[in-house]
């Protein structure tokens, strides 16, 4: 009997390492320094990335995973430049007047832009 209740550990100690690592090799990562290396990479085109990001972003990190659609994109920008932002985008209430917070419809689904005084943002697709 402990043999079998050994054995069974150790098949799904195997096969959680196995969803484990399949997980993680469909998640990819990519930096960019600018927005204009960026644009030059198909992330925008294949829609990893949203288009609503603003113009003056630098030091852009993305992260998605193929399976999941998961998408994070974060980034620095100029705080001032929000104007493709607001034209494009529905603005949201948020309680901390120092962060803005937006919803833009984009091809396939919604996205969240997260936007702070500091210059620092974040886009997720919901």
């Amino acid at each position: 009997m402990k043999k079998i209740g050994g054995s069974l550990l150790i098949i799904g100690a195997v096969l959680l390492g196995a969803v484990w690592l399949v997980d993680n090799a469909q998640t990819f990562e990519s930096h960019y320094d600018t927005y204009q290396k960026l644009k030059e990479s198909e992330l925008m085109t294949q829609g990893w990335v949203s288009h609503v990001i603003p113009n003056s972003s630098y030091d852009i990190n993305e992260t998605h995973r193929v399976s999941g659609g998961i998408v994070t994109v974060r980034f620095r920008f100029q705080p001032g430049d929000l104007g493709d932002m607001e034209s494009r985008c529905a603005i949201l209430d948020s309680n901390d007047s120092t962060i803005r917070r937006y919803r833009c419809r984009e091809d396939v689904a919604a996205v969240v832009v997260r936007l702070d005084a500091s210059g620092q943002g974040q886009i997720l697709i919901e």
